[in-house]
């Protein structure tokens, strides 16, 4: 493989062809490239240990009691009661009274990783030089992605819901993992970055598509005919 393939190409065909490097990387790791078998058992184990959902409302609020008033844990059935439909208003404030809510380990899977392919891609493409070179002169293009963020409610139970945001790679000076912990402060939840059927999405717990819709233009600078809410399949631009 050339220099660039591990920096570049690894990175670039994970992402826009799953279904290839998936294939690419079983053929590479029967010749002994990359990894061992002990490496394997270890990626087995952390992927059976991961949770096949997210916390309920019920455990989201057990454990945030459990971090910090664990006298209050017994509470949590009429709080739940009292709270009902108003859940997100709780724990914001929870948060601004008591501090930040424990890591939900279904968000928790490979945030840093993802991240570190994410900023070595992005300086990879940006690096990126396409076509014919000539003795004395360089040939160069600069590979550019159109802006597009999709923004949309997805629902797990009838009173569980997380918005999902997708395109945020394409915002110019974005990096995946500071957008998530800017979602995160600002809707008291939980945030992460994982891969997608289309690629990188942003996953917030709580249905926040208007207000995540406004954030992405305020504080990202996205132009708002850019940006989109997609509601049940009926894409509609936010401005």
């Amino acid at each position: 493989y050339g220099p660039d393939f591990e920096r570049v190409c690894d990175p670039w065909l994970k992402k826009s062809h799953p279904d290839l490097h998936a294939k690419v990387k079983a053929v590479r790791d029967d010749d002994g490239n990359k990894g061992g078998e002990g490496d394997k058992d270890e990626a087995a184990q952390k992927k059976a240990a991961k949770p096949d959902a997210p916390w309920t409302t019920e455990e989201r609020l057990t454990k945030f009691y459990e971090k910090y008033c664990a006298d209050k844990i017994s509470d949590v059935p009429s709080l739940l009661e009292k709270y009902a439909g108003k859940e997100d208003k709780l724990f914001i404030a929870l948060v601004k009274k008591y501090g930040p809510e424990p890591e939900d380990p279904y968000y928790m899977d490979s945030e840093d990783e993802d991240d570190e392919d994410d900023d070595e891609l992005a300086e990879g493409m940006e690096n990126l030089e396409v076509g014919k070179k000539r003795r004395g002169v360089k040939a160069k293009k600069t590979i550019k992605f159109e802006t597009r963020v999709v923004i949309q409610k997805v629902t797990r139970s009838k009173k569980k819901a997380t918005t999902v945001v997708h395109g945020m790679e394409t915002v110019e000076g974005a990096k995946l993992k500071d957008v998530s912990k800017a979602f995160s402060k600002r809707f008291a939840g939980s945030s992460s970055v994982k891969d997608g059927p289309k690629g990188k999405e942003i996953i917030i717990q709580g249905d926040h598509m208007e207000d995540v819709a406004e954030m992405v233009v305020k504080t990202f600078n996205v132009p708002g005919s850019a940006v989109f809410l997609d509601f049940d399949g009926d894409i509609v631009p936010y401005a």
